[in-house]
């Protein structure tokens, strides 16, 4: 025998069982993820049914009636196979909760993620976690809904479209100048009729700080900081509005 020659040992025989064994395996894992997809889909379903009708019941001041088939339309259209991949782990009644938030965002429905979770009765941490993700699936207009919510506050406190419309110039100024960026909708409204109805109702001492944040239940704290941070551009920000008041008149 050549001392020089390796001996190498012979090639593992091609079984075919196991690859069969494999592929089976796989297909009844892939099986059993697809059945508790549809369960998980056809729970959050019933769920989605359920907490509308709760929110039906409840008389909003501001809303003539929510249309409960255009908001379950629209929760259907974000329940898809990339949105259950990402919220396997959540609770069937988180999902179906922050399911209806996002279609009301979407919709320009002006309603607080805190005023949803209790009526419905859910945890709201759970539900603000699913929002993200929903975010990045289907975004809603932040602008847009930001105004809906500056006229929920402004027709429960009766003020008019024109008040309304100085509301959206402070708005654009503010958004001009990067000063609101990151801010909860509601506060950033509350603060658009507070800095309103300051320039309007100048002579008489502006407007009452606590009735705007009672009204749209926003933390009066979040709102006098807000009003901190602009302080500095109220100046040139009242200038500008006594311009285009003028030019509206």
């Amino acid at each position: 025998m050549n001392p020089q020659v390796r001996y190498r040992p012979p090639l593992p025989k091609f079984d075919q069982k196991l690859v069969d064994i494999k592929n089976i395996e796989e297909t009844k894992q892939k099986s059993v993820l697809q059945k508790s997809d549809k369960r998980r889909f056809k729970q959050v379903n019933l769920l989605i049914d359920e907490m509308l009708k709760k929110l039906t019941q409840v008389n909003f001041q501001f809303l003539q009636n929510l249309n409960q088939e255009n908001i379950k339309v629209q929760c259907l259209e974000i329940l898809g196979d990339e949105l259950i991949e990402k919220v396997k782990s959540r609770k069937y009644s988180s999902i179906a909760c922050a399911l209806i938030i996002h279609s009301l965002r979407i919709l320009l429905i002006p309603l607080r993620i805190k005023e949803i979770t209790q009526i419905i009765d859910v945890d709201e941490k759970q539900v603000r976690k699913i929002l993200i993700q929903l975010n990045l699936i289907k975004p809603f207009n932040e602008d847009a809904f930001t105004i809906a919510f500056m006229i929920r506050i402004c027709t429960c406190i009766g003020f008019n479209q024109k008040f309304q419309t100085l509301c959206k110039f402070f708005y654009s100024h503010l958004k001009n100048l990067h000063l609101v960026q990151g801010e909860h909708e509601h506060v950033i409204a509350s603060v658009l009729v507070k800095l309103t109805g300051d320039f309007i109702f100048k002579e008489k001492g502006g407007i009452n700080i606590h009735t705007v944040s009672e009204i749209a239940g926003c933390c009066e704290i979040s709102l006098k900081t807000l009003l901190s941070k602009l302080t500095p551009y109220n100046q040139t920000m009242y200038e500008s509005a006594f311009e285009f008041y003028q030019r509206t008149k």
